[in-house]
């Protein structure tokens, strides 16, 4: 069971983000080059990074702790990490600034099905604020 340690922390993160998108009605699922843009690039120099560290001998993962596979000689949810972690890092950030009402966008600007942090307190307390 110990060889799914790091797998299971990858899930735990996702099942604390996911639930995210849909509950602010986020718009990164629609945005799917944005995001890929976003994560991809510095994946990509970090899993290189990565390899060149653990073939150099700085460093090396528990097999005890990882699923058997490997590639490049890193295990499957090391490359996952830099995936999950950044995707749980944005949605956060998106869902942080529904709720605190920021926007980047011009009035009337917002992508269809957004919800806006007026929206959300209006949902919550029923007249856009907490009461007293």
């Amino acid at each position: 069971m110990r060889h799914l340690s790091y797998a299971v922390m990858l899930g735990f993160c996702l099942a604390g983000s996911l639930p995210l998108h849909r509950v602010f009605h986020l718009s990164l699922a629609r945005q799917v080059r944005r995001v890929a843009l976003s994560i991809l690039p510095v994946a990509l120099a970090f899993i290189a990074w990565d390899v060149a560290a653990t073939r150099a001998g700085h460093w090396s993962f528990d097999p005890e702790q990882t699923l058997p596979p490997r590639i490049l000689g890193l295990p499957l949810e090391e490359l996952a990490f830099f995936v999950v972690v950044p995707l749980a890092g944005l949605l956060t950030f998106e869902a942080v600034g529904v709720v605190l009402g920021r926007t980047d966008r011009a009035p009337g600007q917002d992508h269809p099905g957004e919800v806006s942090g007026e929206d959300v307190r209006t949902a919550q307390y029923g007249d856009g604020g907490p009461r007293s």
